[in-house]
């Protein structure tokens, strides 16, 4: 007769039903609430161990040398991915006893779960790969993808291959182009940059690779060793492949949807990605491009031109002729009803699709009929170039010839070298700090400030010219500390025969806008409230851009997108007032400290893609340190471009180094991708693309 009585528990379940019932420090509340405090407890716990492991990782790697956005960066990704096993040695060290004690640490939970079997552990896993994997595809194909940037036609505002350098004199930090020696030229060969110039102190680094400074140790400041062999020889080459050499391009996450939404459409300014069109102008299409290789290429530019519209590029500036007023051209109307023409009007040459230079536009642009480009406030900011910063001073250069801000001598103003800063002692008249843009080999005599970058000073160079074009655009900034509320603080920048000032009331917490021009009375143009002068400690810029003044107090914008003002066709530099003083820090009345100071310049558009407009037809003798030659810039080349319908007109920001439709042409619209949104690495360079 066969037993049929229930077998009695074994001793492992009779074990867990007791520490159940005995070691569980949550009450046994009705199962699904219970079960829900216990998740909620064990997901905490395990927050605290990422926590403590991720900070753990970040100082290791801080004191490694790392900085500390790639610190916090690759310390959360290693914490992430290795908290398991961290988990592991926690539970471990503690023991059997209090692990049951601490939710999160163990798959224990206070209800009594039937075990689960091999079989359905395994489907659950694959059922939980195949959803990530589809979510990740539905997420690349509609929502948003990742792109690398190649090459540094956007710089810096986006960074293609590059090393970043600190400068041996002044200490600034900055990225160089180095897409050459990872990108293979016609002929198969990469080339190694071995030299840069700061843009702030204008040195000429010498980059050297470890066997050259073992067999010739440099001798002076200017060379050091090439940033890119972060690790030695005797590390294993498969781990120096991925560590040595130029740092890769941005990693930006591009938004999809925005462009296919109903009445959504690109916006100007924005930073678009899109596949190239192609750039075998003679072959026909679509044999020429947007794919190379049977793999699409995909190009990462600004948005500038909208469909219709004729785009203007004078002085570094840039000008629209909307769609109503742009010249019309009935063989255009006539080709867009031919299939196999349509689609090739994108191209530039052969049939200039573009009519660039058009007598037409051309006679409209003399005539007045274009209206300047104003960049919204925070792509100014995005697009802004550094000139100098009074943080990092040469430490090689000494003598008042090379002193880029001086103080009045009449007095009023004292130097605090070390913490580098300014004292203003209280006069009751306005004394100013006059910036002299006097630069290295230069031997005391002030010159124009230029279009000059870092990004393109790599050397060998082919990508562009260093800047020689007057940058006309100014921003100013600092940091100021009033001891009282009281006296006035004024930022002025220059530009031709007007003088721009923002004079800063501490007293009245205001601003008031001016603009001074030879000859005239000063002319007031406007005033705002500014609450944020009697917290006594403020950051002040001040930025002259697109015919436009610009206030930003701790980042706020008193006069909302700016104040406008009309500007002379024939703008040209003067002595006096671009020379003598580009930018200038007044003050009166109150005590102030003026700490930070730096300036900037504004991103300037070249008519040609490769050419510095100096080089260009007018304008021969230009000389930015020659006061009897400015005034042939006011010979400025001037560059048209019409848009076609249902195109589009993208260019790059590192101007004077990018392929873009100054080159090739339109983007057609069925070709647009998407618009860049962030970068999310490097670490370093984390944050939205404006």
């Amino acid at each position: 007769m066969t037993d049929q009585r229930t077998p009695p528990p074994s001793s492992s379940t009779t074990s867990i039903r007791a520490n159940a019932t005995s070691d569980a420090i949550l009450p046994l509340l009705p199962s699904r609430l219970s079960q829900l405090a216990y998740w909620l407890a064990a997901q905490v716990v395990n927050g605290l161990l990422i926590a403590v492991f991720w900070a753990l990782l970040a100082v290791v790697l801080l004191l490694l040398g790392c900085e500390w956005p790639n610190a916090i960066g690759y310390g959360f990704l290693l914490a992430f991915f290795g908290s398991f096993a961290f988990r592991a040695l926690v539970v471990h060290s503690l023991g059997p006893t209090w692990t049951r004690r601490i939710p999160g640490l163990t798959s224990y939970a206070p209800s009594i779960e039937q075990p689960v079997s091999g079989t359905e552990s395994f489907r659950e896993a694959v059922e939980t790969v195949v959803f990530v994997v589809v979510l990740v595809l539905l997420l690349k194909s509609f929502v948003a993808e990742a792109f690398v940037i190649p090459t540094g036609s956007m710089a810096e505002t986006l960074l293609g291959y590059q090393k970043m350098i600190t400068c041996p004199s002044c200490g600034h930090r900055f990225p160089v182009n180095a897409s050459r020696e990872v990108e293979r030229s016609r002929n198969g060969h990469t080339t190694f940059i071995h030299g840069c110039t700061c843009p702030n102190c204008r040195l000429r680094i010498n980059l050297l690779r470890p066997e050259e400074i073992e067999r010739r140790p440099p001798q002076d400041r200017a060379s050091i060793l090439d940033p890119g062999y972060v690790l030695p020889e005797w590390v294993p080459a498969i781990i120096r492949f991925f560590t040595n050499g130029p740092r890769s391009g941005d990693r930006v996450l591009v938004s999809k949807y925005p462009y296919d939404l109903p009445g959504s459409k690109p916006q100007r300014f924005d930073v678009v990605v899109f596949k190239f069109p192609g750039d075998d102008q003679d072959g026909p299409f679509p044999s020429t491009g947007p794919f190379k290789d049977q793999v699409p290429i995909n190009y990462i530019k600004r948005l500038i031109g909208l469909p219709g519209e004729t785009i203007a590029i004078h002085r570094g500036k840039l000008f629209v002729l909307p769609p109503e007023l742009s010249p019309k051209y009935p063989e255009d109307e006539q080709a867009r009803q031919d299939p196999s023409k349509a689609i090739q009007m994108w191209r530039s040459r052969g049939k200039d699709w573009l009519h660039h230079n058009d007598e037409r536009a051309r006679a409209l642009f003399d005539q007045g009929k274009f209206q300047i480009l104003r960049k919204p406030a925070d792509v100014v900011l995005a697009m802004r170039r550094l000139v100098y910063d009074n943080d990092h001073p040469a430490k090689d250069l000494s003598g008042p010839e090379h002193v880029r801000w001086l103080a009045p001598a009449e007095g009023g103003w004292t130097e605090n070298a070390p913490k580098r800063e300014f004292l203003f002692s209280g006069s009751p008249e306005t004394r100013w700090l006059r910036y002299r843009h006097v630069l290295r080999e230069a031997g005391g005599k002030p010159q124009l400030i230029t279009d000059f970058m870092g990004y393109n000073s790599n050397v060998p160079n082919d990508s562009g010219e260093p800047g020689e074009n007057w940058a006309t655009d100014l921003i100013l900034e600092c940091q100021v500390q009033a001891d009282q509320a009281e006296g006035k603080l004024v930022l002025e920048v220059s530009r031709g025969p007007s003088r721009f000032q923002a004079e800063f009331d501490f007293a009245a917490n205001s601003c008031t806008l001016y603009r001074l021009r030879d000859g005239e009375k000063p002319e007031s143009l406007g005033t705002a409230a500014t609450p944020a002068l009697a917290r006594g400690s403020v950051t002040l810029r001040l930025a002259n851009v697109d015919d436009r003044l610009l206030v930003w107090v701790n980042n706020k914008l008193p006069f909302g997108q700016g104040v406008e003002y009309p500007v002379s066709s024939r703008l040209a530099p003067t002595t006096h007032n671009d020379l003598d003083r580009p930018a200038s820090v007044g003050a009166s009345g109150g005590r102030f400290t003026v700490r930070h100071l730096k300036l900037y310049r504004d991103t300037y558009y070249t008519v040609n893609s490769s050419l510095p407009d100096v080089s260009s037809h007018g304008l021969e003798g230009f000389q930015v340190s020659n006061p009897a030659t400015f005034a042939n810039w006011s010979r400025a080349p001037i560059g048209t471009y019409y848009v076609q319908p249902g195109h589009y007109l993208c260019l790059g920001d590192n101007s004077v180094a990018s392929s873009d439709g100054r080159t090739w042409g339109l983007v057609p619209e069925r070709l647009m991708l998407g618009r860049a949104v962030m970068v999310y690495f490097p670490f370093t360079r984390f944050g939205p693309i404006r």
